[in-house]
């Protein structure tokens, strides 16, 4: 009967993963699987763009990021640098990137919360967190402001908006407006 016991505990332990291991996993919880990439939500007018100063990502590195989208369609309003200390909540028709709050990221580069309305469905505003080293990153602004675009992930080797930013490049297969 103890043998029985160890088994039954020994089976149904979960094992310490490591960071490779979780986020192998993650892919799979937040990886899409449909043939083409899906927009969950979207935006009724051209979004500003509000980067928060004590991000320390350049004004430069945004507009290079908003690019990408631009080339592939997409509008945006006024791009600019809030100075203000407490800058962290995005406005009404508004892309903010700020720095995350702790837990908010863990071993994630960047992480995106998209505010729809109840009413319409249509995005109101929307909030990038990163860090400094990781906006500076090929690829990572461009990913998340697919994610503030409304795009959820979509698992295609070399496509922006793979999950895993080692699998992912600069591909725009589907996102096209």
């Amino acid at each position: 009967m103890m043998g029985f016991l160890l088994l039954f505990l020994f089976a149904f332990q979960t094992p310490k993963l490591s960071i490779e291991q979780n986020q192998y996993i993650n892919f799979f919880k937040t990886a899409s699987f449909s043939k083409e990439p899906v927009q969950k939500y979207h935006w009724v007018n051209p979004p500003n763009i509000r980067l928060c100063e004590n991000t320390e990502v350049s004004l430069a590195r945004v507009h290079q990021a908003v690019k990408y989208w631009e080339r592939i369609g997409y509008e945006f309003g006024e791009i600019y640098l809030d100075r203000f200390s407490f800058c962290m909540n995005p406005k009404y028709n508004e892309i903010a990137i700020v720095l995350p709050s702790q837990g908010v990221i863990d071993d994630k580069m960047g992480a995106t919360r998209v505010y729809t309305s109840k009413i319409t469905g249509e995005i109101v505003k929307a909030k990038i967190f990163v860090l400094p080293s990781t906006a500076r990153k090929e690829r990572v602004l461009e990913h998340e402001l697919g994610h503030a675009l409304g795009w959820q992930h979509y698992n295609s080797k070399g496509h922006i908006m793979h999950p895993n930013w080692w699998l992912g490049g600069h591909s725009s297969y589907g996102l096209r407006k």
